[in-house]
Parts: C-alpha cells; structure tokens; sequence
C-alpha cells in the first residue's frame, strides 16, 4: 500500500542577529521540517539547528532535488557551505510513478551515513505528488534568485 501524500509547501526564516537575509524551510504537512527534526527525542544526533545561524535551502540543493531519483541529497546545509562534512540534513529523494519521496532522513558529517546513529526515527517517508514537489521547488529557485540568497 503506498504512502500517504504529503503537503509541501516553503517558509520564510528571516536570519538570526537582525539580519535581512531571507532564508526557507520546508513547510511539510504545514509544519516547518527544522523544527519537526530539531525535537526528535532519543536521535543520537546534532541538531540542525545547532549552529548560530539557521542552515539553508540552495538553489543547487533545489536543482539537485529536482532531478534525484534514488540517490541521498541535502535537504538543508549549514549556511556558510553545502558540504555534507559541514553537517547537513540529508534524505534519500526517490521516484515513484508519479510521486516523488524523501525518506531516511539523516544528520550527514560525512561521505556516508549511518542510520541508526545518525538518522531522524519518525521523520518521513514523505510522497508528494511531482507536479506539486516541482511548483514548489521552481518557486524556490525563483524566491533564492530574487532575495540573494546562493
């Protein structure tokens, strides 16, 4: 039996220190993604929101997304770089008919992830429908164009 759909849609994360950098989360299920893996209980993992500032959807991770079929991508990295040896939150972004989903999420440091040490337990899978995964991504990449953020 598939997955249930999920909702996607994107929010606005103005930075911390009173900056006017716009940066997004992921509304899934019209709950920000960062705040439902920052208060998973009993992950033996770094949180993503650790950092003095909060990590950050690119326009490459939405090029990326766009485009993975089976293969583990960033869903946000640190806000000064996009390597996973940073830190970032990864997913497995696969294809399925006509759905796109994101399951084993995890806090990446490095080539590899170990899901049992580093995995979000009861974070996804998430299947979305692609037309709807593809709206929000594109206008993603138009809102980072528009606001600066890379």
């Amino acid at each position: 039996m598939p997955l249930p759909y999920t909702s996607l849609d994107l929010t606005s994360v103005v930075s911390a220190g009173g900056g006017h950098q716009v940066r997004h989360d992921f509304l899934v299920d019209g709950g920000p993604l960062l705040r439902q893996l920052d208060e998973i209980e009993g992950a033996d993992v770094v949180s993503p929101l650790a950092a003095d500032l909060p990590p950050t959807v690119r326009a490459e991770h939405a090029l990326r997304l766009l485009s993975a079929d089976g293969t583990r991508q960033v869903i946000h990295s640190c806000p000064d770089c996009e390597e996973p040896g940073c830190g970032a939150v990864t997913a497995v972004v696969l294809r399925e008919g006509g759905d796109v989903v994101w399951r084993d999420f995890a806090w990446q440091t490095g080539p590899t992830v170990d899901l049992v040490r580093e995995g979000y337990p009861g974070i996804g899978p998430y299947r979305f429908p692609a037309v709807d995964y593809r709206s929000v991504l594109l206008r993603l990449l138009t809102s980072t164009e528009r606001c600066g953020v890379a």
